[in-house]
């Protein structure tokens, strides 16, 4: 029991100033750090994606538009989520339980631009913008998945826990690959 806890406290040494999360972390099954986090969230993967969508024309006299708009995406996780590893007897072996991987972030990067050119994004009634951005991040979004951003998030934070883990001397089995088929 005294490795596992030796290896937690390594564990904990190691997370914090690589990711700016202490993971919460057990020492087989019991609690010895709660998770903490200086952040909102854990970014693993950025992308800039670009958009094109159509926005129908409604009362009172829109005119149907394209727009097209360049996101600034982030995926990772919510720090607010619990990430948690609990050391095994021994402290030689680790099973991690990472959140599930989101976006965490969507930013607009200038103003869409709109097609027809006779209309400007500024032009355009409130509600129309509001509709507008709303369609725009839900392209966004899908495009995100499609492109697979969250997947390459996935793997990429994976990798870092495992790194930061072996450097404290752990090897780590995460918990989602065990409940796998």
């Amino acid at each position: 029991m005294s490795s596992a806890v030796k290896t937690g406290n390594r564990l904990k040494e190691a997370f914090q100033p690589e990711l700016g999360i202490t993971p919460r972390i057990l020492a087989n099954a019991g609690a010895i750090f709660s998770q903490h986090a200086e952040g909102d969230s854990l970014v693993a993967a950025e992308r800039t994606i670009e958009v094109e969508v159509t926005l129908d024309g409604q009362p009172p006299a829109w005119n149907t538009m394209k727009l097209k708009a360049q996101f600034r995406v982030q995926a990772g996780i919510f720090n607010r989520e619990t990430f948690q590893i609990n050391v095994r007897r021994g402290g030689e072996q680790a099973e991690v339980e990472l959140p599930k991987v989101k976006i965490v972030l969507l930013e607009l990067i200038g103003s869409p631009v709109v097609d027809p050119a006779t209309i400007s994004w500024d032009s355009l009634p409130e509600r129309a913008k509001e509709k507008g951005l709303l369609v725009l991040q839900r392209a966004v979004k899908k495009g995100a998945v499609d492109s697979g951003l969250l997947r390459e998030a996935g793997v990429a934070l994976e990798s870092r826990v495992a790194a930061i883990a072996q450097n404290a001397g752990c090897k780590v089995v995460f918990v989602s690959k065990l409940a796998d088929p």
